[in-house]
Protein backbone atom coordinates (compact mmCIF):
# COMPACT_ATOMS: atom_id res chain seq x y z
CA UNK A 1 0.00 0.00 0.00
CA UNK A 2 1.24 3.37 -1.09
CA UNK A 3 1.44 6.62 1.00
CA UNK A 4 -0.79 7.85 -0.49
CA UNK A 5 -2.98 5.08 0.01
CA UNK A 6 -2.64 5.26 3.70
CA UNK A 7 -6.17 5.42 5.80
CA UNK A 8 -6.27 9.06 7.46
CA UNK A 9 -7.94 8.38 10.06
CA UNK A 10 -9.68 10.08 13.24
CA UNK A 11 -9.46 9.79 17.07
CA UNK A 12 -13.11 9.03 18.33
CA UNK A 13 -13.41 10.33 21.24
CA UNK A 14 -11.42 13.45 21.37
CA UNK A 15 -13.38 14.33 17.97
CA UNK A 16 -16.37 13.97 20.01
CA UNK A 17 -15.54 15.98 22.69
CA UNK A 18 -13.90 18.89 20.19
CA UNK A 19 -17.22 19.13 18.32
CA UNK A 20 -19.41 18.84 20.96
CA UNK A 21 -17.98 21.33 22.96
CA UNK A 22 -17.63 23.86 20.21
CA UNK A 23 -21.64 22.82 19.39
CA UNK A 24 -22.52 23.84 22.90
CA UNK A 25 -20.89 27.23 22.79
CA UNK A 26 -22.16 28.10 20.01
CA UNK A 27 -25.76 27.01 21.24
CA UNK A 28 -25.16 29.13 24.10
CA UNK A 29 -23.75 31.85 22.37
CA UNK A 30 -26.70 32.24 19.75
CA UNK A 31 -29.02 31.77 22.96
CA UNK A 32 -27.39 34.75 24.54
CA UNK A 33 -27.53 36.47 21.07
CA UNK A 34 -31.40 36.09 21.18
CA UNK A 35 -31.92 37.45 24.69
CA UNK A 36 -29.96 40.22 23.80
CA UNK A 37 -31.78 41.05 20.32
CA UNK A 38 -34.64 41.46 22.80
CA UNK A 39 -36.45 38.19 23.83
CA UNK A 40 -37.80 37.22 26.86
CA UNK A 41 -35.80 35.08 29.25
CA UNK A 42 -38.87 32.69 30.07
CA UNK A 43 -39.82 32.08 25.73
CA UNK A 44 -35.77 31.98 25.06
CA UNK A 45 -35.07 29.38 27.34
CA UNK A 46 -38.50 27.26 26.10
CA UNK A 47 -37.52 27.75 22.77
CA UNK A 48 -33.78 26.74 23.27
CA UNK A 49 -35.34 23.60 25.34
CA UNK A 50 -37.66 22.81 22.51
CA UNK A 51 -34.77 22.77 19.81
CA UNK A 52 -32.56 20.70 21.76
CA UNK A 53 -35.01 18.37 22.67
CA UNK A 54 -36.34 17.65 19.07
CA UNK A 55 -33.16 16.75 18.12
CA UNK A 56 -32.08 14.62 20.84
CA UNK A 57 -35.31 12.65 20.10
CA UNK A 58 -34.40 12.37 16.84
CA UNK A 59 -31.25 11.26 17.66
CA UNK A 60 -31.92 8.64 19.72
CA UNK A 61 -34.82 7.63 18.16
CA UNK A 62 -33.23 6.52 15.30
CA UNK A 63 -31.70 2.68 14.67
CA UNK A 64 -27.83 1.89 14.47
CA UNK A 65 -26.68 1.78 17.72
CA UNK A 66 -26.41 -2.05 17.65
CA UNK A 67 -24.97 -1.82 14.13
CA UNK A 68 -22.32 0.45 16.07
CA UNK A 69 -21.83 -1.81 19.17
CA UNK A 70 -20.87 -4.37 16.67
CA UNK A 71 -18.94 -2.74 14.43
CA UNK A 72 -17.05 -1.72 17.43
CA UNK A 73 -16.67 -5.05 18.58
CA UNK A 74 -14.72 -6.47 15.67
CA UNK A 75 -12.42 -3.68 15.92
CA UNK A 76 -9.18 -4.90 14.57
CA UNK A 77 -5.39 -2.66 14.92
CA UNK A 78 -4.79 -0.27 12.04
CA UNK A 79 -2.91 -0.76 9.64
CA UNK A 80 0.97 0.35 10.28
CA UNK A 81 0.83 3.21 7.55
CA UNK A 82 -2.28 4.59 8.87
CA UNK A 83 -1.57 8.12 9.93
CA UNK A 84 -4.32 9.94 12.44
CA UNK A 85 -5.87 12.82 11.73
CA UNK A 86 -4.66 16.36 13.60
CA UNK A 87 -7.44 17.21 15.79
CA UNK A 88 -7.54 20.78 14.75
CA UNK A 89 -8.20 19.35 11.19
CA UNK A 90 -11.10 16.83 12.86
CA UNK A 91 -12.62 19.29 14.66
CA UNK A 92 -12.94 21.31 11.28
CA UNK A 93 -14.30 18.00 9.29
CA UNK A 94 -16.59 17.28 11.69
CA UNK A 95 -18.27 20.91 11.79
CA UNK A 96 -19.40 20.74 8.04
CA UNK A 97 -21.85 20.94 7.21
CA UNK A 98 -24.24 20.60 9.90
CA UNK A 99 -22.81 23.38 12.91
CA UNK A 100 -21.81 25.98 10.32
CA UNK A 101 -25.10 25.49 8.43
CA UNK A 102 -26.57 26.25 11.84
CA UNK A 103 -24.45 28.87 12.92
CA UNK A 104 -24.87 30.62 9.95
CA UNK A 105 -28.60 29.93 10.16
CA UNK A 106 -29.05 31.42 13.77
CA UNK A 107 -26.97 34.38 12.99
CA UNK A 108 -29.15 35.46 9.76
CA UNK A 109 -32.08 34.07 12.30
CA UNK A 110 -30.67 36.97 15.27
CA UNK A 111 -31.70 40.09 12.97
CA UNK A 112 -34.72 38.42 11.85
CA UNK A 113 -36.47 36.67 14.42
CA UNK A 114 -35.05 36.24 18.00
CA UNK A 115 -37.37 33.08 18.53
CA UNK A 116 -36.15 31.13 15.72
CA UNK A 117 -32.67 31.70 16.79
CA UNK A 118 -33.11 30.35 19.63
CA UNK A 119 -34.83 26.96 18.74
CA UNK A 120 -31.33 26.93 16.31
CA UNK A 121 -29.15 27.62 19.35
CA UNK A 122 -31.28 24.08 20.86
CA UNK A 123 -30.50 22.80 18.21
CA UNK A 124 -27.18 23.18 18.18
CA UNK A 125 -26.55 22.50 21.74
CA UNK A 126 -28.54 19.18 21.30
CA UNK A 127 -25.90 18.24 18.72
CA UNK A 128 -23.44 19.12 21.16
CA UNK A 129 -25.01 16.97 23.66
CA UNK A 130 -25.34 14.21 21.33
CA UNK A 131 -21.81 14.46 20.56
CA UNK A 132 -20.71 14.66 24.01
CA UNK A 133 -22.91 11.10 24.92
CA UNK A 134 -21.26 9.88 21.99
CA UNK A 135 -18.00 10.37 23.42
CA UNK A 136 -18.89 9.22 26.82
CA UNK A 137 -19.88 5.56 25.18
CA UNK A 138 -16.76 5.87 23.09
CA UNK A 139 -14.65 5.77 26.32
CA UNK A 140 -16.36 3.36 27.77
CA UNK A 141 -15.76 0.96 24.73
CA UNK A 142 -12.36 2.30 25.34
CA UNK A 143 -11.93 0.62 28.81
CA UNK A 144 -13.22 -2.25 27.94
CA UNK A 145 -11.62 -2.62 24.84
CA UNK A 146 -8.37 -1.56 26.88
CA UNK A 147 -7.37 0.62 23.64
CA UNK A 148 -8.21 3.71 21.90
CA UNK A 149 -10.92 3.85 19.07
CA UNK A 150 -9.85 5.39 15.73
CA UNK A 151 -12.22 5.77 12.52
CA UNK A 152 -12.82 6.73 8.54
CA UNK A 153 -13.78 9.24 8.31
CA UNK A 154 -16.32 8.26 5.34
CA UNK A 155 -19.65 7.12 6.65
CA UNK A 156 -19.78 3.23 7.25
CA UNK A 157 -16.02 3.65 7.22
CA UNK A 158 -13.99 0.86 9.26
CA UNK A 159 -13.25 1.36 12.93
CA UNK A 160 -9.92 0.34 14.66
CA UNK A 161 -8.96 -0.15 17.80
CA UNK A 162 -5.33 0.60 18.92
CA UNK A 163 -4.14 -1.12 21.89
CA UNK A 164 -0.52 -0.70 23.31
Amino acid sequence: MALDDAPVLVDARAQALLIGGARLVLGVGALVGARARGLDPGPAAGLFAFGCFVLLFALLAGSGRRHTDQRIAEAKNPPQEAVVEPLWRSLLKASYPSTIALTIGAGIALAANPSLAAVLAGILAGLGVAALIAASRVYLWERELHGRLLAERKRGGRIYLRTG
